[in-house]
């Protein structure tokens, strides 16, 4: 009877085991570039931060790597993911418009430190006339570029331009600063080659010259109501925001954990945005 009541209790066991192994949900998410992927598979990412959380809450994380970060707004869209963290608000908002989706922010995460970098010039009164500054070729990042130098006081934009604004509404220039547009993955490169004057990149490109904190920094992008709008998020389809998966997701990544994980692991790139 002892056996019997022990083999029974084993059973037991192994059917709760089971049933909580087969209650884990699925939460499928895509994922591109670090903090949220790292190819180092010994240095731990978000994802890795915020799974023990999910898993008591019954949810697995699975990782998709998109090497081309503008594919996994299409996946999202199609339900191929439940969710990605590859972008900021304005990207979202041009993906819905050209592509007719309904993406959404579940939740803000970081913002990047998008600054003016210069191995030459140590102050921005330094810059000479005619200097050339190399700024991102793509419109949200070129707005973007552009909104960071009139804040430093190097150009005067149009009244009212903004997250769309182009090198057409730069009103004042006095120092007479050319420009040259490249794709972000190249700005680095250029700005190395050209004896590092000035430009204006991601932490994660500037990485690429051994660049981190506040090395070669000239000046740093302000935190205000248009440069909150560009904090890498997690986003999902709007039809998603209510479900639990969504609210787990979107919990966990406002945890004690991730801002930590933020301060320690990529402070040099990056500040909380929760």
């Amino acid at each position: 009877m002892k056996n019997m009541a022990k083999l029974a209790a084993m059973l037991a066991t192994a059917f709760l085991c089971a049933g909580t192994a087969q209650a884990q949900e699925t939460i499928r998410l895509g994922v591109s570039f670090y903090p949220f992927h790292s190819a180092d598979d010994t240095k731990p990412d978000i994802l890795d931060t915020i799974a023990p959380e999910l898993a008591a809450e019954g949810y697995r994380v699975e990782k998709t790597v998109f090497l081309n970060y503008a594919e996994a707004n299409p996946a999202l869209a199609h339900g191929e993911i439940d969710g990605n963290l590859i972008q900021h608000e304005l990207y979202m908002d041009i993906f819905n418009d050209r592509a007719g989706a309904e993406l959404a922010i579940a939740q803000p995460v970081y913002h990047a430190t998008f600054a003016l970098y210069s191995g030459t010039y140590s102050d921005l009164n330094a810059v000479p006339d005619g200097e050339t500054v190399f700024i991102p070729n793509d419109g949200v990042n070129t707005a973007r570029a552009l909104l960071l130098l009139q804040s430093a006081g190097l150009v005067t934009l149009r009244e009212g331009a903004a997250y769309g604004a182009s090198l057409a509404d730069i009103t004042g220039n006095p120092r007479n600063l050319k420009f040259v547009q490249l794709p972000l993955t190249a700005t680095a490169g250029a700005y190395d080659e050209a004896g590092r004057t000035l430009a204006i990149m991601y932490p994660t490109f500037a990485r690429s010259l051994e660049l981190e904190g506040d090395a070669e920094r000239l000046y740093v992008e302000e935190r205000n109501d248009i440069t909150d709008r560009y904090a890498i998020s997690f986003v999902v389809n709007a039809k998603d925001l209510d479900d639990p998966k969504t609210k787990a997701v979107a919990q966990a990544l406002r945890s004690d954990a991730v801002a930590e994980f933020l301060k320690e692991d990529y402070g040099w790139a990056s500040t909380p945005a929760r």
